[in-house]
This record gives C-alpha cells, structure tokens and sequence, in this order.
C-alpha cells in the first residue's frame, strides 16, 4: 500500500516530482472527469491506497473528489511544500489505520471462513465455497480449484470448480487433466508452490508452464494477472490447487471489457499471497474433513444394506419392506421441505436429519433377528403342524363313533375348527362348536382324551390376527431389540444421532397406545410420525403375506383415514400431505 498523488495532466508539479518518486509516492496523472465516470478513485485500478489529490479549484470533478472515501487532502496549486508535506502524513496515517482495519477484517474472515468450511459437508458446496471465500479476501475477479485424485494408479488433477465475476457462485467442471508442470495449477500442485504472474499473456520463454487462452478468446475476456497456491493437508501431503485471477481495486468492481480489464487490474502481492495461502491450509483440512464424512457415510451405507439384508433373509415375507418404508418417509421429509403455508411451512428437515430418517427407516425392524422365525410365516392361528393332529383324533372319533349322525357332527365340528383357524376369523370363547370340542373325548389305547386341548383351543379363540398375546408381546420385542442393537453404533460421533431413538418409535401412537413405551402427542417427533405412515401403509399394501392379502392403496388410504386419524392414532396433516401429493404412488 502506498500514497497516490492524482495531478491532472496540465499541473506543473516542478521539483516536487523528483522528490516524491524518491519517497515511494506514486504519481498518477489523471483525467478527472473520466475518472468520475469511471466509478472514483477505485477505478485508477491501484492496490487500496490514500490519494492525495492536487487539482484547479475550478475542477469540475472537485465536488466528488472531496467527497470520495480514497481521498485524503485534496491541493490547489501552486502547492506549497509545507502543505503537501501535512498532506502526505494525514495520507499516512489514514493507510496505517487502514492497514490496520484490513489486517483485523482478514483475521476476523479467515476465522469465520473456518467455521463455515468445517460446517459444510457436501463437497461440491465447500470446493465453490473455497473459491468464492478466497476471492473476495483477495480482490480477484475470477478463480478456480484443482483436486488431486488416484485413477488407475495414475495421479491425476480434477479442474473442479470455476468462478467469474462478483456475483458468480460457480461451475462444477469436474474434468481430468493431466498432472504435469504444463500448467500453471499443474506445476503448483507438483512443486507444492506458489505462482504468482504479473501478466500471463507475457510469460517469459524460459518458464516451465503455458497459459491456455482458449477461453479468453472464446468469451471475450482478459486474463491478466494471476495467483496460485498449494493446498496442503495436514500431513503436508499437496491435495490441490486454488488459482486466482486479476487482482481488482475492490471485489464487487466488474470487468466490462479486456481494455478495461488492461487498465484496472494489478498483479497479486505478497499480502495476498498470504492470505490465500492461509485459507487454502484451512481449505485443505476442510476437504479432508468432508472426504472422511463422505467415506464414513459410505461405510454406514454398506452396513445399512447389509443390516438389511439380514433382517429379510429371516423374514422374507417382508422383502423391500425396509427400502420402501424409507423411500416413502423420505418423500414426506422432502415434500414438507417444499412447504411455505399453512400449519407445516416452519417444518424443515436438514440434509443429515433427511439422511438420519433414512437410516432410522431402513433399520427399523432390524430386531425382528431376536424374534422365533416360525412367527414370521405363521399364517394361521395354530402353530405348524397343530391342525394335522388335531385332524388325527377326529379321524379316530370318527371311527369309533355309534352312528352315521354322531359321525357327521364330528366331521361339522372339525370343519367349524378348521375355519376358525384362519387369521381372518375373530375367535369367541363363547362359540359353542370350539366350546364342544373342548368338552368331547376319544379313546385313544382305551384311555379318553380330548378332541382340543385348553392350548389349542386359546390358539383357535385368538380375536385377530394368528398370533397369541405371548407370540405377540415376542413379535413386539423387536422394536426394543432394535434401540438395544441401534444404541451400540456410535451415532453420536456422526451427524446423525438419534437413528436409535427415531427407529424405536416407530410403533408409537399418538393417544397412546402403541408400544413399547406408550408415547402420546408431543412425545412422538415429526420424523417418528412420518415413518409410522410409512410403515402402517406399506403392511397394508404389501404383496401377499402368509397372515393376509395385500390391499390395494385407496383401501389402504381408507383404513390410514377411519381405523388410525379418525381414532387419533396418526397425526392428520402429516397424513394428508401423503395423500395429497400422492407420495404414496412414487
């Protein structure tokens, strides 16, 4: 940073122009009216400086010029050596206070640059982020950032990301390129230092790297000066490159043109040099960072599936049951993402709470593997084989029966159990057939038995469904077998914390009387509602099962509605979002 004195070309500065050149003092001769219309003292295209500016009081700029934030005195000639020196050191101390300023605004950045690069885990996002950070610590109009990546043994740089102009956030390129010294990014990545170019149209012979003016001609763009730093891990390891371009007076100024590219743009100092080079460090461990979250989120992949895979393998009935219910809980995170009215607009899920859902969804039944794998495909009330035996004494009774009449009621009486074996046919204990059969006997090596044994006869009084309370309170175990395997991966050292106790809801019903915990209202989160739609809608509709036939959706719709909103079971606007945009049929 250095004082400018601003003369117009007709002021004789007379001795005080070899004085002034000694003391480092930038002399610029100007036009001030084209300056004005230019934009002010930001437009001359110097690095931020104080102007001390020696004008004709009847200048008709002059109004702006005292006004302007660059302007530290302005002069009239002739000028006196005593004023211009009282102006110099006025210009002085503004740029030490400036300097000052700019180094805690720096600081301030790069901390809160930091934060926002450890905060952001989608790559793509932190590579544009990087760039765009980088440019406006340094004035540089455009940039761009270089990835190093293995393919097939080979070490190659991904151009990454390209950024123009103020206002642009970006372009994902993501084309390979050769790592060579070639480039300009190729030999900063490979020598792990920097390059800094006062004008890469007039790179000298002798210099290792070309610069490729294929763009410029093509987009009618100016590349002038250039800065390019290494990206380096925390092993020192060079895992890419950042490459500035044209250094402006200040960030928001855009290039209207080459020409006026040729005039405003300087070469990039030392200062920026170290200032990119400082946020690269902290870019590079970001990046780091993101790779190490995207590969654990791999890993979790991997062993979601698997986990999955394990539960159908011992229930196949319910095969896709796990991916379906986390596509359709999914759905409705992402639906209501989307909704700016009405009672759900301030409902919003974050990618790892959507990511968090999905893990929870696909892993919700996982404790059926501590569930007996008969209850799985018991289709009718009796257990497995059951039926047979009973079928067996009736055939014997049937025998030793006095007459035709006795013989056709015990062949009434087994159909009647027969039927009431079907899961679809609600037991009474008053029913007088299964009351009768309880009560008959038969000889069996002149011993009398009975027909039904009390067991048998509780199986056949089962009021829904085909399992008893016992074999049920097993069925529902598994949602606590669930949270107690869940509870053993450290999700708390992941984004998504609370997988466990997201899937251990999942059976919870608003008035209370789901289980295993009898959660009610407020207790039982939006992402636990959702995925209880989920997961009533897809046992409705699902493929045939051993116990049931699947329905189809507009009886699964109904039976959501009347057996489960209507009785205060599920929550009503989550359930109308499903119908209404239809998420069931995606």
């Amino acid at each position: 940073m250095a004082t400018l004195v601003l003369y117009s070309k007709e002021t004789d500065l007379g001795d005080f122009e070899p004085l002034l050149s000694k003391a480092g003092v930038n002399l610029v001769p100007v036009d001030f009216g084209r300056l004005h219309a230019r934009g002010g003292l930001q437009a001359i295209g110097a690095p931020p400086a104080t102007a001390v500016v020696i004008a004709v009081e009847t200048e008709p700029a002059l109004e702006w010029l005292q006004t302007d934030p660059e302007t530290a005195a302005v002069l009239h000639p002739p000028v006196s050596r005593a004023s211009l020196v009282a102006a110099l050191r006025t210009a002085g101390r503004v740029e030490t206070m400036r300097a000052y300023q700019r180094m805690a605004y720096e600081s301030d950045e790069l901390l809160a640059i930091a934060r926002a690069l450890s905060s952001e885990r989608d790559i793509p996002a932190l590579q544009r982020l990087i760039v765009h950070k980088a440019r406006e610590l340094t004035n540089a109009d455009a940039g761009s950032l270089y990835v190093v990546e293995e393919r097939d043994g080979e070490r190659q740089l991904r151009f990454a990301v390209a950024q123009t102009g103020p206002k642009d956030e970006g372009v994902l390129i993501n084309a390979l390129m050769p790592l060579s010294t070639t480039s300009i990014a190729g030999y900063v990545v490979v020598k792990g230092e920097a390059a800094r170019i006062a004008d890469v149209y007039a790179l000298p012979e002798e210099a290792p790297y070309r610069f490729n003016r294929a763009f410029d001609d093509s987009h009618d763009y100016r590349t002038k000066s250039m800065l390019c730093v290494p990206m380096r891990n925390m092993s020192g390891e060079t895992i890419g490159a950042i490459q500035l371009i044209n250094h402006k007076p200040f960030f928001g100024m855009v290039l209207e043109s080459p020409q006026h590219t040729e005039d405003v743009v300087t070469p990039f100092d030392d200062h920026e040099e170290n200032v990119l080079s400082a946020l690269a460090s902290q870019a590079a461990v970001a990046m780091e960072n993101a790779r190490l979250v995207e590969a654990i989120q791999h890993l979790f992949e991997k062993f979601v599936h698997a986990s999955v895979k394990a539960i159908e393998v011992r229930d196949k009935s319910t095969q896709g049951h796990s991916e379906r219910v986390a596509s359709l809980t999914v759905a409705q995170a992402e639906t209501i993402n989307r909704i700016d009215a009405g009672p759900l607009r301030e409902l919003r899920f974050t990618p790892d709470q959507i990511r968090e859902i999905r893990y929870a969804s696909l892993l919700h039944d996982f404790g059926k593997v501590a569930v007996p794998e008969y209850i799985f495909g018991k289709a009718k009330k009796l257990p497995d084989g059951r039926l047979d035996t009973i079928r067996l004494r009736f055939l014997l009774a049937i025998e030793q029966a006095a007459g035709d009449e006795d013989r056709e009621a015990l062949r009434a009486l087994l159909a009647k159990l027969e039927a009431a074996n079907e899961p679809n046919v609600v037991g009474n204990r008053g029913d007088e057939a299964l009351l009768d059969a309880l009560a008959r006997r038969y000889r069996d090596a002149d011993e009398p038995r009975p027909l039904l044994d009390p067991g048998e006869y509780e199986y056949l009084t089962i009021p829904r469904g085909s399992l008893s309370d016992e074999e049920r309170d097993r069925m529902q175990e598994h949602v606590t077998q669930s949270f107690l395997f869940l509870r053993e991966i450290p999700w708390q050292e992941t984004p998504w914390k609370s997988v466990a106790e997201l899937a251990y809801g999942h059976h919870e019903h608003l008035d209370g009387t789901g289980y295993p915990r009898k959660l009610a209202g407020e207790q039982i989160v939006p992402q636990v509602r959702m995925m209880t739609i989920s997961d009533v809608y897809d046992a409705l509709t699902a493929s045939d099962r051993p116990y049931k036939k699947g329905m189809p959706p507009d009886r699964a719709l109904d039976i959501l509605q009347k057996e489960f909103v209507d009785r205060g079971k599920i929550d009503r606007l989550l359930l109308d979002v499903f119908i209404q945009e239809r998420l069931y049929a995606s």
